[in-house]
């Protein structure tokens, strides 16, 4: 259902740009949690962007956990904004929130690609592509292991 959702909020922006950059692809992300929000967020998003303000008032009656997924996915996409959202608020998240925050995260500095497989049927399917995360983890592992002292080495 993500994956749906995600296309829906999608097609909403009109400009590939705007799709294609992390900070968008992050919010939407959040954002299509959740049918019920994706349809809340709807009418607020469009070829000028993302507002945010309107998302957050549409969301006002529903449940504490997702106006915190509101809160996070609004930081990501424009990262100058308060975030009240504590590292503690994020602990009682719990599965599968929780681990879709970290996924954004992820999403929103680039290490992280949003990709939407068989578009055209009824049942589009939402992919990670974690290459680039994969990439700077071999390469800190290699940064790692050049750093170790050889086990040649006296220590004097």
């Amino acid at each position: 259902m993500q994956a749906q959702n995600y296309l829906k909020l999608e097609t909403l922006l009109h400009r590939q740009a705007q799709i294609s950059d992390p900070s968008y692809q992050a919010a939407l992300y959040l954002l299509a949690t959740n049918t019920e929000l994706t349809n809340a967020a709807a009418p607020f998003i469009s070829g000028n962007g993302i507002d945010f303000a309107g998302i957050k008032r549409a969301a006002r009656g529903f449940d504490e956990r997702t106006g915190q997924l509101v809160d996070v996915a609004h930081n990501l996409f424009s990262w100058n904004s308060k975030c009240a959202v504590t590292p503690f608020d994020l602990t009682r998240m719990g599965y599968p929130m929780l681990d879709r925050v970290c996924e954004a995260l992820y999403i929103a500095v680039g290490q992280i690609n949003v990709q939407v497989r068989d578009r055209e049927t009824s049942a589009p399917r939402l992919e990670l592509d974690d290459n680039a995360y994969r990439r700077t983890k071999k390469i800190n592992r290699a940064i790692e292991l050049m750093q170790k002292p050889s086990e040649n080495e006296d220590g004097d």
